[in-house]
């Protein structure tokens, strides 16, 4: 199946002539232009109102100004999205329109284009969500719907592209320092040194706090990062990173023979390189290797008698190891003023490490196989069409194919509407189609078997029809869009409980309709005003079978029917800075263990006053930020609570 679709590729990108402007031509001006440029919707440097889709883009001064210690802190802003900052089942985590499990595995995460999930979470991407500081991010592109046309399998339900800071611009001395209340204690230095020719970048932090009221233990999170950009003759130009997470973070409850309450170890390391050479004025070529390890030490002890006193305290290990290798070759290429088109292929193998989770000491190995292509065809001046698609082979979900088609049509100068089709597919994790979870007394006899995975499953899948509709006047200062959809979920894959021992199977088929909104108001350089609100109703999951199948009600109940932010921020001549940042979601399931209890609702406020002092080419300042002057609410369980923060943060840039 794959040579058959690269034949079709091969016959859409074709050859051509004209002028390039591939994401390696772009300049920092690019995203500061009016309307902005994004790379990680069809794989093209497309303007925002070109793209096949809804996109949220925060950029670093919005990030700054927000006062979030996280990136799941601001997602939370992004319509159609939920988070947690809970550390019980994952690290922080985001999903889009629900549907969370205890993993958030339905959202594709990109670092720099690498893909960060963990395949021995499931597919989940809250590691890879602690990659950056944030005072490494540039930008963060949230492509709103379905996107397996352009990524595959994790792109089930969005893409979320962190951004890092060009080297280049970095170059110097930084220092940040917050203390507050929570036992909020965070430190981070960046280096930076080189020339145009190559520059590099290390910085290193820490975060750590006591995490939310109800949780157990405190959380660490340690992170290092390299990265590095070299430019050479005739336009080639390469990057490297590297770098390393550590997340140490309480879980558990004391006394709960099943989950008693502990430290677990999540760690991730990585590198990457990245290469781009132009061919022509018409074409260029990006090639991307990458290597990921994320590890996992979970273990307890199991402090009853109940299968026998010789079994009291034998220890219960969850630690696991999975290791991901890929390559990926991109070519775009401008066919004509009015039509270009990005192909490539992308090489990926997932190992996965777990006696506990397959019972083996060998590895469970996946190998994927994608080939995707997107042609933009300018047909009139006013319109644009975006076609494409993804045919993807794996080991976890066989041949599957993923098509898009999205037309644009400006109306006016700054009016664009937007009319399409789409689909996505995620393939079973390697839990969910061989899993084998059995319990082995200190004899070596066999106590229990809790899960077995029959492997008689098959991807999920999401079909999505979308309008839009696109605003920028630069002259007001004003930029929104909307998105109404209907996403019909078939296939959907979920735990089986009323079997004995547990099973995963495609169990699910309901319905996702709605609305959102982003509207962006930006009336002097010094103010910035964003709003957005969300309906969403979620329909025709069906009943649960057992009593002790909570996971039908968070389906239907994943997403807030109602959510609304608003963020208002000034600075004034004095460097003096405001912020507001409100939040509210009303009638949801909690994201993880939220059994079929009421639904809730909750409100947030964050404020935030900082003041910049600047020394000739020296700036310091320092903030005042208070997370949450609402009332306590609840976050990702029942049992935790989110209270009220306050901290000081100093940041330094030489």
């Amino acid at each position: 199946m794959i040579k058959k679709y690269l034949v079709l590729f091969t016959l859409i990108h074709g050859t051509g002539a004209g002028a390039q402007t591939g994401a390696s031509a772009l300049t920092e001006q690019d995203f500061l232009a009016e309307m902005p440029i994004v790379l990680s919707v069809s794989r093209l440097a497309q303007r925002l109102d070109d793209t096949p889709g809804a996109v949220t883009i925060l950029d670093r001064h919005f990030i700054r100004m927000s006062g979030a210690r996280d990136l799941t802190d601001l997602l939370r802003l992004v319509p159609g999205f939920q988070t947690t900052t809970s550390f019980e089942t994952d690290a922080p985590m985001a999903s889009y329109h629900g549907r969370s499990d205890d993993y958030s595995n339905r959202l594709q995460v990109l670092v720099d284009g690498r893909s960060v999930y963990s395949g021995y979470l499931m597919g989940s991407s809250g590691v890879g969500l602690q990659t950056l500081a944030l005072d490494d991010v540039e930008r963060i592109e949230v492509l709103r719907g379905t996107n397996s046309a352009a990524y595959g399998a994790r792109a089930f339900r969005g893409v979320g592209n962190i951004v890092s800071r060009d080297v280049r611009e970095t170059i110097g001395t930084a220092v940040n320092l917050a203390a507050g209340e929570n036992g909020v204690a965070d430190a981070g230095a960046r280096l930076g040194w080189g020339d145009s020719g190559a520059a590099y970048r290390v910085s290193a932090d820490k975060r750590g706090d006591s995490g939310l009221r109800g949780a157990f233990g405190q959380n660490q999170i340690d992170r290092f990062h390299f990265s590095s950009h070299h430019t050479a003759s005739g336009g080639h130009e390469w990057d490297v990173r590297a770098g390393g997470v550590d997340v140490d973070a309480g879980r558990g409850t004391p006394g709960d023979v099943g989950n008693n309450a502990r430290m677990r170890y999540m760690g991730a390391r990585f590198v990457q390189i990245d290469w781009r050479a132009p061919f022509g004025d018409d074409q260029d070529l990006a090639i991307t290797a990458s290597h990921t390890e994320n590890k996992i030490a979970d273990a307890f002890a199991y402090l009853t008698d109940a299968v026998g006193a010789a079994n009291y305290g034998m220890p219960l290990d969850f630690s696991g190891l999975d290791v991901n290798d890929a390559l990926t070759l991109q070519h775009t290429v401008r066919h004509s003023p009015a039509l270009r088109s990005v192909w490539g292929t992308e090489l990926r193998r997932e190992k996965i490490f777990s006696r506990a989770y397959f019972d083996t000491r060998e590895q469970v190995t996946t190998e994927y196989a994608r080939v995707f292509g997107n042609a933009e065809w300018r047909i009139l001046p006013t319109v644009i069409l975006n076609a494409g698609a993804l045919v993807e082979q794996s080991g976890l979900g066989g041949d599957t194919a993923s098509p898009r088609v999205m037309l644009n049509w400006r109306l006016g100068e700054g009016h664009t509407v937007r009319a399409g089709v789409s689909s996505g597919f995620r393939p079973p994790s390697a839990t969910e189609k061989f899993a084998a979870v059995r319990y082995y007394g200190v004899d070596g006899s066999l106590l229990q078997t809790t899960v077995q995975a029959t492997g008689n499953i098959a991807p999920e899948y999401i079909r999505s029809q979308e309008l839009g509709y696109n605003l920028n006047l630069p002259s007001a200062g004003i930029s929104a869009d909307l998105r109404v959809f209907n996403e019909r979920v078939t296939d959907s894959i979920a735990t089986v409980y009323n079997s004995d021992p547990i099973d995963f199977g495609n169990i699910d088929n309901y319905r996702i309709t709605g609305a959102e909104w982003q509207w962006s108001w930006k009336p002097t350089p010094a103010t910035h005003v964003f709003f957005t609100q969300t309906w969403t109703d979620i329909a025709g999951v069906a009943p649960p079978v057992d009593p002790f199948d909570t996971q039908g009600f968070r389906v239907s109940h994943g997403a807030p029917r109602y959510a609304g932010s608003l963020s208002v921020m000034h600075t004034f001549g004095s460097h003096v800075s405001v912020s507001m940042l409100h939040q509210r979601a009303e009638e949801t399931a909690l994201m993880s263990n939220g059994g079929t209890g009421p639904l809730y609702s909750m409100g947030r406020t964050d404020l935030r006053v900082g003041k910049t002092f600047k020394t000739g080419r020296s700036s310091t300042e320092l903030a005042l930020t208070v997370q949450n002057v609402d009332i306590p609410y609840r976050d990702g369980d029942r049992k935790f609570y989110f209270d009220r923060r306050t901290m000081v943060t100093m940041r330094f840039e030489n």
